[in-house]
């Protein structure tokens, strides 16, 4: 019961946003083993994307990335060297491995999340 009204609420919330479009096509990219895949070392809450027990990065949720905004997480996406020293987090824009426009899809998704 709770995944299904956690799913709902981030059904809500895609759909309540002026990005909603992106945040969906972002939950399609943090899956996706040919881009993103950050679902490989990230948890999402419950209904907001696959259950599994990565746990080499951090949760991620609301309250996690509550005063993340879009430059602060597009920098992390980019080449995250620059933020965090030694971090084994691809440098997806800096290499290539995600558009720029595939990194403001997941960061929609990201802001979507409960």
């Amino acid at each position: 019961m709770r995944s299904i009204v956690a799913g709902l609420a981030l059904s809500a919330a895609l759909a309540a946003t002026p990005a909603a479009a992106g945040a969906e096509e972002g939950r399609q990219l943090f899956t996706r083993p040919d881009k993103g895949n950050c679902i490989a070392c990230h948890q999402v809450p419950e209904g907001s994307g696959p259950a599994v027990k990565s746990d080499v990065g951090p949760k991620l949720d609301a309250a996690r990335l509550k005063g993340w905004d879009r430059a602060r997480l597009r920098q992390l996406l980019d080449d995250p060297q620059r933020m965090v020293e030694g971090t084994s987090k691809p440098p997806y824009g800096r290499h290539r491995l995600l558009e720029p426009q595939e990194i403001e899809h997941i960061i929609d998704y990201l802001h979507a999340l409960p």
